[in-house]
């Protein structure tokens, strides 16, 4: 199954719905920008609801090294998503692996060079505010990464939802998929039936590729 990462948690019975419905990655939002900001000790809740075998996602912006390395260590996360650009020095920074983040307009993507993705675990191409935590929950021309190769596992988000999904997934064949606000009914609370029909949504775009 093309991997689900279901992000901006911030509620012990979502978290735990997203790993029974077989989410690969869950997402916790910490930058003072997000509606959806828990602390490290909650994140730490969250993912103990999930259940074991989860992995365990924290979302930064403009946060320091020192303060990314304090939430990996408090909620003990397995990987750093970073909304910024990456220096050479992130991926053997925090202990854990890193996730890359493309933003996207209008024109092609411009992800890390090469060198440095090939140091991180996956890339994210994702439409972002700049200063704005995570993403806008707006969707981007994915003509513009479909059959390309990056150097690292792709992860999809950008407006996706229950009745996208399975389109995207068809153009792109990404990795992976990223959710936020496409499963929610406001910030940080998602909705068990838009959750549902996403995951059918997938099961039902990887069972037409085989």
């Amino acid at each position: 199954m093309t991997a689900v990462k279901i992000c901006g948690l911030t509620r012990p019975e979502d978290a735990a719905l997203a790993g029974e419905l077989g989410a690969a990655w869950v997402g916790f939002n910490f930058s003072a920008e997000s509606p959806r900001r828990v602390s490290p000790e909650t994140a730490r809740r969250l993912a103990s609801a999930a259940g074991d075998g989860v992995v365990r996602v924290g979302v930064f912006v403009s946060e320091g090294p020192a303060m990314i390395r304090e939430a990996v260590d408090a909620a003990c996360l397995d990987l750093v998503q970073i909304h910024r650009r990456l220096t050479p020095e992130d991926p053997g920074a925090y202990g854990v692996p890193v996730v890359a983040v493309a933003h996207m307009g209008l024109s092609a993507p411009k992800p890390p060079p090469p060198d440095l993705l090939s140091k991180c675990k996956a890339v994210l191409f994702d439409v972002r505010v700049p200063g704005r935590a995570g993403g806008t929950g707006k969707r981007f021309d994915w003509s513009l990464v479909a059959g390309r190769s990056f150097g690292a596992p792709v992860l999809l988000a950008g407006g996706l939802d229950p009745g996208n999904v399975a389109e995207a997934i068809r153009r792109v064949r990404p990795w992976g998929v990223d959710v936020a606000s496409g499963v929610e009914s406001s910030p940080g609370v998602k909705d068990p039936q838009k959750m549902r029909r996403f995951f059918d949504a997938v099961r039902s775009a990887d069972g037409a590729a085989l």
